[in-house]
């Protein structure tokens, strides 16, 4: 804008001051930190996060476990070589990074411009993310594949589980019992994923599958295509170990039972419980609101375990590809059943060893584990810790370790009438008026009939007054040529004799005999839920007593004998409070409303040693 001017006298322009100055020149403005020194930061901020991006992504490509898409030779392997290739132009050779990028286009394949751009950005969501990029191809809106159909891959999915494309399926029965040897179940394992399953998968498909949807396959499906929908199924190649049971583990029955009775159990006890911190296992975490009068708890983990005189070391050190000449077979065993507790560790003067067999001891049974819980366990836990220690006993939820008394009250074990084959059971009692009165399940030794005979359903009806014309023994539903199955209605409450004894307060809390004697000496009895093993910790107790086992197995029976106790002996207590205080974090999962899988990432978060033998899951590192 002009300054106004006026003329003066002279005739030469005056400039007209209104007050308004031009503002002086600013000084430059003076930084904490210089911008030079702002871009030097930053430059070495970009060349170390290059520089840890390289390092990382030479692992992952360095790694056996690593897992590309299409595998190691596939798209997704190649471009995270491209990305490797450019970073170590740039931290290494300093190149720039557009030069770096178009030469790592070149050495891997692709076009010097457009693949030298498509570099830079997976090099840059690598060092943001650590994400390698994932291809498009296949996956057009147009592109369709019988798997995204809901319907088929439930029939697809069914046909697997069912393994009726087994060949030979009293093999697959006893190869999934783990019957066979080592080396035999290595070969049919083989066997399965190359062979049968595919081919079983493939003539499915071609045979019933197709058909059914109104399509046909000019060429058929080859086996690579049906290893492939086996891998997007789910189904993977894998070595035989064991595991957690999956199958039956979510069964809606096992986890109501988990999440309404053990995990509530396991709860109640915790005040009380005696634990140990993660962070240093000798150091035992106080019980703050212990009453004087209250007993401590201590978890105590029973299992058992059998032990094969030829079960030896998998792999082994030969000379120049040489077999080592190897027992047939398992070879004569040994059957152990133990306690192990986090205070003293292994229970030594309660085990019981017997050699199992049809020609030596015979087997294992609940009446032989009752007999050393009453006469071993239960003495020797109250002898090593005294009176101010109460036990929790984490028994096994199998039919043995379930099964009841001789003289229980269980109705399926009487006869309708009088007499017969039937047990003497003792007293029962029921509610008259408010009141409980006892009864005898047997008649008195002096009655004219039946003296001294059991008394059978309809008599004990008749006298507590529930008995009506013509009522039946049991129910019979869904009668069939072969056969009879006996089967009650969910909500029926007076449809049989045995539903109408099954529901009286007396039959209804009959205890199993194993929970009666724990009961009955003062201790908590909890059962575990079936399937889950992870959370008795004595499982992991076994892995580390066979490793040691077979590092020593000299493959005789007289070996195995003199390596058990030594065996047993080996596991320090320190050990088994960690294995304690993981099934604690398993439980904390579990109550997290968490399904297996689930559970178990939930774990391995927790992490510090990581375990692949006996059902192993990871050591735990939070507070119990």
């Amino acid at each position: 804008m002009a300054t106004p001017t006026v003329k003066a006298f002279s005739g030469r322009p005056v400039p007209v001051d209104h007050g308004v100055h031009q503002p002086p020149a600013t000084k430059r403005r003076r930084l904490e930190v210089p911008a030079r020194e702002v871009k030097k930061k930053g430059q070495e901020k970009r060349l170390n996060n290059r520089a840890a991006a390289l390092i990382q992504i030479e692992k992952l490509l360095a790694s056996k476990k690593a897992k590309f898409d299409a595998g190691r030779n596939g798209l997704q392997a190649k471009r995270a070589r491209a990305i490797q290739v450019c970073l170590h132009l740039v931290v290494r050779s300093h190149r720039l990074l557009i030069d770096a990028s178009e030469r790592a286009a070149e050495m891997v394949g692709f076009r010097r411009s457009w693949g030298g751009r498509q570099i830079r950005e997976w090099t840059a969501a690598w060092i943001a993310t650590r994400q390698l990029p994932k291809s498009d191809r296949g996956r057009h809106k147009k592109v369709y594949s019988l798997l995204d159909d809901p319907a088929v891959c439930t029939e697809l999915r069914s046909f697997l589980r069912s393994n009726k494309w087994s060949i030979n399926p009293k093999k697959l029965s006893e190869f999934t019992k783990g019957k066979l040897i080592p080396d035999e179940a290595k070969r049919y394992l083989r066997q399965v994923v190359s062979v049968e399953m595919p081919q079983g998968l493939k003539k499915y498909l071609e045979v019933e599958l197709f058909p059914r949807v109104h399509m046909t396959v000019a060429k058929g499906v080859s086996l690579r295509t049906a290893r492939r929908w086996l891998e997007k199924e789910g189904f993977k190649y894998m070595s035989h170990k064991k595991g957690l049971y999956y199958d039956g583990h979510e069964r809606e029955d096992v986890v109501d039972d988990r999440q309404a009775r053990f995990l509530p159990a396991m709860e109640e006890i915790k005040p009380r419980l005696v634990a140990y911190s993660p962070e240093d296992v000798t150091k035992e975490v106080p019980l703050p609101h212990l009453q004087p009068e209250e007993r401590k708890i201590v978890i105590v983990a029973h299992d058992e375990m059998t032990a094969q005189a030829h079960d030896g070391r998998s792999m082994s050190w030969v000379w120049k590809g040489e077999q080592p000449l190897r027992k047939k077979g398992p070879g004569r065993g040994l059957h152990q059943s133990d306690v192990i507790c986090s205070t003293v560790g292994w229970l030594k003067e309660a085990s019981e060893t017997m050699e199992y067999g049809k020609n030596y001891d015979g087997y294992w049974n609940g009446e032989m584990f009752a007999i050393q819980l009453e006469s071993k366990i239960i003495p020797v836990f109250e002898k090593m810790h005294g009176p101010g220690y109460q036990a929790a006993f984490l028994i096994d939820n199998s039919q043995g370790h379930s099964a009841y008394a001789v003289d229980a009250l269980i109705a399926s074990r009487m006869n309708f009438n009088p007499g017969g084959k039937q047990p003497h059971l003792r007293n029962g009692w029921f509610l008259k008026n408010g009141v409980q009165v006892s009864q005898e399940m047997s008649f008195p030794l002096d009655h004219p009939v039946h003296p001294g005979e059991p008394k059978g359903m309809k008599q004990i009806l008749i006298e507590r007054s529930l008995w009506r014309h013509n009522l039946i023994m049991y129910c019979r539903n869904n009668k069939k040529r072969d056969g009879t199955t006996k089967k009650c209605q969910p909500d029926a409450t007076d449809c049989c004799a045995k539903r109408i004894l099954d529901l009286q307060p007396d039959f209804a809390s009959q205890k199993p005999l194993v929970q009666e004697i724990i009961e009955n000496a003062g201790h908590i009895c909890i059962f575990l839920p079936k399937f889950h093993c992870e959370l008795n910790f004595i499982e992991y107790f076994w892995g580390a007593v066979k490793r040691y086992l077979r590092e020593h197995c000299d493959y005789t029976f007289e070996g195995l004998k003199k390596n058990m106790p030594d065996a047993l002996a080996s596991v320090p207590v320190t050990l088994i409070r960690k294995w304690e205080n993981r099934t604690k974090r398993w439980m904390e999962a579990y109550r997290k409303g968490l399904g297996a899988h689930e559970a178990q990432q939930e774990v391995k978060r927790f992490s510090s040693t990581k375990f692949t033998s006996h059902r192993r899951a990871p050591e735990l590192r939070l507070d119990p």
